[in-house]
């Protein structure tokens, strides 16, 4: 029996169709993600499932692009893990840098974002962020009449909050090509252009507007300086607001620049910039635990469920 096969249950049908879709492309990805699904609960694989579907409404008609991206972006972050293990940093540190390597190039960050759309229902650490983001952020009780994601991407996160039934959403980002393509992924999702305010902005300057709900997931290791940025995003919080932090330290990728080497020296970080943690969480990458990751510096994404102190 295949693993999309074991997969396939009436509550696990959108990932069972999203693992055959990969593994049709590339059946050497079998045996890992046979390794990533492997004593799963029943909780974790209702979760797996529910961005499963998101994820395939976006690549179900252009399934062999998506895949090819996401095998892309495995090699191009091996690349990277290489050069973090050899060096002790990440390849860039500034955004010119990042820029010069064509990293920002509209190809490039297209086959970039598919492949990481991907990632989102099949890597381990990835699904764990969005549960804690739709339990315990859009789900907890309390003001969710608006809602601003700054670096809004494949538009994955926009979505769930649509879900959620949150009124009032925005989206910001400085390219307006990273912008397309999150316009793009909320049509395949069934998220119409007048549900989402998606607007060309840079954090950096001064920002205005009043959110219940700020989201900034996997964005601020992409800046050379975090901490103006997060403060930035404070005082957009409406009173009683609430922000969703989500940063992976010691993750390396071609267009990280800021480095965190754990999960309390980013949790300081936040603390230091005026966030009072509500709740925290750490996940490790697919295949491992948080004390192995720790020990050998791989990646962990840790998430601040919080407010403004």
């Amino acid at each position: 029996m295949t693993l999309a096969e074991e997969l396939a249950t009436p509550r696990t049908e959108a990932l069972s169709a999203l693992v055959a879709g990969v593994l049709t492309h590339w059946p050497e990805h079998e045996g890992f993600l046979a390794a990533r699904f492997a004593g799963e609960t029943a909780d974790q694989l209702r979760a797996c499932e529910a961005v499963a579907r998101r994820v395939r409404a976006v690549v179900s008609a252009r399934m062999r692009e998506a895949v090819e991206a996401y095998r892309w972006l495995c090699t191009t972050f091996l690349a990277e893990e290489a050069y973090f293990r050899a060096h002790g940093r990440y390849r860039h540190s500034t955004f010119a840098e990042v820029e010069a390597a064509g990293c920002l190039t509209v190809p490039y960050m297209r086959r970039y974002m598919t492949g990481l759309l991907v990632t989102q229902a099949l890597w381990t650490n990835h699904t764990r962020v969005l549960d804690v983001y739709a339990r315990e952020f859009l789900g907890r009780r309390g003001a969710r009449d608006s809602l601003l994601e700054v670096g809004p991407g494949h538009g994955l996160l926009l979505s769930l909050a649509a879900g959620y039934g949150v009124r009032r959403l925005a989206g910001w980002d400085i390219s307006a090509a990273s912008l397309e393509l999150t316009r793009e992924g909320l049509t395949a999702l069934g998220v119409g252009a007048d549900r989402v305010d998606l607007v060309r902005a840079d954090i950096n300057e001064a920002a205005a507007g009043s959110f219940d709900l700020v989201v900034a997931s996997e964005l601020l290791e992409h800046v050379e300086e975090p901490a103006p940025v997060l403060r930035s995003l404070l005082t957009l919080l409406a009173p009683g607001g609430r922000i969703f932090l989500n940063v992976p330290v010691n993750s390396p990728a071609p267009d990280h620049i800021t480095l965190w080497r754990s999960p309390e020296e980013f949790f300081g970080f936040a603390e230091s910039c005026g966030v009072a943690p509500l709740r925290t969480h750490v996940f490790p990458l697919t295949g491992s635990t948080v004390a192995r990751a720790r020990r050998n510096a791989y990646t962990l994404s840790c998430v601040v469920v919080g407010a403004a102190a």
